[in-house]
């Protein structure tokens, strides 16, 4: 057999090897360990679960009036947007609206599909009146699309919330004038505590870094096995009150 032969067959192999990766995450990473009532409307809490969309709206709340703190959240690659309804219902739950923005495949991997996302963020947020402050957050590549969008078109947004990300590594955020917060696990295998203090120089000055000690990438959301994620050394439910207790000090500062 040829060495041209050998590599290419080498090639088919890894070609074949990662999309079996890709596929197996794709399930693994599907929402789970939580009661489905939390995607269902009460009388506390309005939930719609469309294609594009996954809202939690206070019902004491009506966003379309104007002069209300929301909050747009990314959910990160391959994770399954529903992962995140139990953080977005208790932020609701608190008077803050949420809308989960569902990403096409779950993962943006292209330059061209990322726009399309931002694009359709833009579209949102202009289908509600001006006085609405959106603050926008996300998780790990939700957290970095997050980044980019806010260096694109920071006039969009009054708060930056990023979680479970190094990001931003490539753009310079300093010059942001809107509240920023990054919330991170001292066990996390794919945003190690070592790159988001390496990174922090490209975010402003005024940010808050929130450390979850004890707490791993895949437990700011609830779904299954996550490949590098680290192994925390507290429950998915600790780790989910300090990330809503950070949430929501961002927020206030926001009324």
């Amino acid at each position: 057999m040829s060495k041209k032969s050998i590599r290419k067959r080498i090639r088919y192999f890894l070609l074949i090897f990662w999309i079996g990766v890709v596929i197996w995450m794709y399930f693994q990473m599907q929402a789970s360990g939580y009661d489905d009532s939390v995607l269902h409307s009460n009388s506390s809490v309005k939930v719609e679960n469309s294609s594009e969309y996954i809202k939690f709206i206070p019902a004491s709340v009506s966003i379309n009036s104007g002069y209300t703190t929301s909050v747009l959240f990314y959910p990160g690659a391959l994770v399954q947007a529903e992962a995140y309804a139990p953080y977005a219902r208790r932020l609701a739950e608190n008077g803050y609206p949420v809308i989960i923005q569902k990403i096409p495949f779950r993962l943006a991997f292209t330059e061209k599909m990322q726009i399309s996302v931002f694009n359709k963020t833009k579209s949102l947020f202009t289908s509600y009146p001006d006085s609405v402050k959106w603050v926008l957050a996300g998780h790990s590549k939700g957290g970095a699309m997050a980044a980019d969008f806010s260096g694109l078109c920071p006039e969009e947004i009054s708060g930056l919330l990023l979680i479970g990300t190094s990001h931003p590594r490539e753009i310079d955020l300093t010059s942001l004038d809107i509240p920023v917060t990054k919330v991170y696990g001292s066990e996390d295998g794919l945003a190690s505590v070592e790159e988001v203090e390496g990174f922090s120089v490209n975010l402003p000055e005024h940010t808050s870094f929130v450390l979850v000690k004890g707490g791993n990438h895949s437990q700011f959301g609830y779904y299954g096995i996550q490949l590098g994620s680290g192994t925390a050394s507290i429950s998915v439910e600790d780790q989910q009150l300090q990330l809503l207790d950070a949430s929501l000090e961002l927020l206030l500062n926001l009324n």
